[in-house]
């Protein structure tokens, strides 16, 4: 695994986190909106090309040396949102006669959204991103103390 392969797999990690973050927040700031249903993000392995790869076609590696430039290994790319499915589950129907989503019984069916549960998830969401970001911090690290090899004091 090179340098930029490290980097890549943990951007594409946070990228995920970012993205499950986001349609959480937009889960429970609908909460109470009449109607609204529950997304939920899945996630899947990345398979799009790596950084290593990228960069390597734009400094004019030619596509059958690119195996070498990457020393040959197939790198995990980390994961992405795949997809964001609807929860169809039926909200709670409460009765508000005259409300435009009422049905013919004066019906409305609420958000389908358990902000308990989305709290939960939007805690594993911050910890996984952390935990993303603290490989990125590690691999810094690791690269400022490489180049620091061979200087007096180093």
């Amino acid at each position: 695994m090179t340098f930029f392969d490290l980097l890549n797999t943990a951007s594409n990690g946070l990228e995920a986190q970012r993205q499950k973050m986001d349609i959480i927040s937009d889960n429970i700031a609908n909460a109470a909106t009449p109607g609204y249903k529950r997304k939920i993000p899945l996630f899947a392995p990345k398979t799009s090309d790596s950084f290593s790869v990228i960069m390597a076609r734009q400094l004019g590696v030619k596509e059958q040396d690119l195996a070498s430039f990457v020393n040959g290994n197939q790198v995990g790319q980390g994961v992405e949102v795949a997809k964001v499915l609807v929860d169809q589950t039926p909200g709670a129907k409460v009765h508000i006669p005259g409300h435009p989503k009422a049905d013919a019984n004066g019906d409305v069916e609420m958000s389908n959204v358990d902000t308990l549960s989305e709290m939960v998830e939007m805690m594993y969401a911050v910890r996984n991103y952390k935990a993303n970001l603290s490989i990125v911090e590690m691999a810094k690290s690791a690269a400022k103390e490489t180049m620091n090899i061979g200087k007096p004091g180093g």
